[in-house]
C-alpha cells in the first residue's frame, strides 16, 4: 500500500500491470480540455512529498493489469473514443507507454497530468497530450523533447511581479521559484481555493491580474464549482 508519508521511487516493471487507486467518469475541469466529458484514470503513488497535497492517491490502491484497466475505460465512457486522462499522484513513476500506445493506438484522446520531474519514455505516442503542473524549480529535460502545456494554481501575494506565475506550489521549497515553462507553451492560471471567501475573492483577483498582464489563459476549475471528481 502506497502512502503519502514519504516520496516513492519511480517503479522499474514491464508496464504489463500498473497500480491504480481509481478509475472514473467524470467532467475535465481545468486545462486545454476542460468542459469535456473525460474517464480519469487516477494512478497511485508519487516521487514528490508536498506538504500541501489536496489529491488522494494512497488508500485503496490496486494492482490492475492494462487489460483490466482498457475494459473499465470502456464500461465508463460514455463518449466513444472520447477523452482519457491519466492522472496520480504521478503517472510517470509507472511505465504507462503501453497503456497510453494502445489508447491512442485506438482512436482515444488521453491527457497526461504531470508534476515534471521524471523522465518521459521516448516510445511514448508523440499525440499525447502532457499537461504539466510544476512542484519543484526543476523540470525533467525530457519535457523539451515534447509539446507540453503549463499549468499552475495562484495564489494572492505568491506570485512573481515579472511573469505573473508562482513563487512555490503545495509548500515545496524551492531555491528561487517554481520551475518555469519554456517560451511559447501554454499557460493555464487556476486561482487557488482557500476555502475562504475572502481569501478566494483575493486569489481570483491576482489570477486575473496574471491573465491581463501577461497573457496567461484563464482555467476555473470547473470540477470544483459543479462538485465533480478530478
Amino acid at each position: 500500500m502506497f502512502n503519502n508519508q514519504k516520496p516513492l521511487k519511480k517503479l522499474r516493471d514491464s508496464g504489463s500491470h500498473l497500480w491504480v487507486h481509481s478509475i472514473f467518469m467524470t467532467i475535465q475541469g481545468e486545462g486545454p480540455f476542460s468542459g469535456l466529458p473525460a474517464v480519469f484514470v487516477r494512478l497511485s503513488g508519487c516521487n514528490l512529498q508536498c506538504p500541501f497535497c489536496d489529491t488522494e492517491y494512497t488508500d485503496n490502491s490496486k494492482k490492475m493489469s492494462n487489460g483490466s484497466i482498457k475494459s473499465e475505460i470502456l464500461r465508463l465512457h460514455t463518449i466513444p473514443l472520447g477523452l482519457v486522462v491519466i492522472t496520480g499522484g504521478e503517472p510517470f513513476r509507472q511505465d504507462i507507454t503501453r497503456l497510453v500506445n494502445f489508447l491512442i493506438g485506438n482512436g482515444y484522446t488521453v491527457q497526461i497530468e504531470t508534476n515534471g520531474t521524471l523522465t518521459i519514455d521516448h516510445d511514448l505516442n508523440e499525440k499525447v497530450h502532457i499537461v504539466c503542473s510544476p512542484k519543484t524549480d526543476k523540470l525533467n529535460s525530457s519535457l523539451k523533447e515534447r509539446e507540453v502545456v503549463y499549468k499552475y494554481v495562484i495564489e494572492h501575494n505568491g506570485t512573481s511581479t515579472t511573469d505573473g506565475l508562482p513563487i512555490r506550489a503545495l509548500g515545496n521549497k524551492v531555491t528561487r521559484q517554481v520551475a518555469r515553462p519554456p517560451g511559447g507553451s501554454p499557460v493555464y492560471v487556476s486561482p487557488m481555493d482557500s476555502k475562504n471567501v475572502k481569501l478566494n475573492t483575493l486569489n481570483i483577483k491576482e489570477t486575473v491580474n496574471s491573465v491581463m498582464k501577461h497573457g496567461h489563459i484563464l482555467s476555473l476549475q470547473t470540477h470544483k464549482l459543479i462538485g465533480v471528481e478530478n
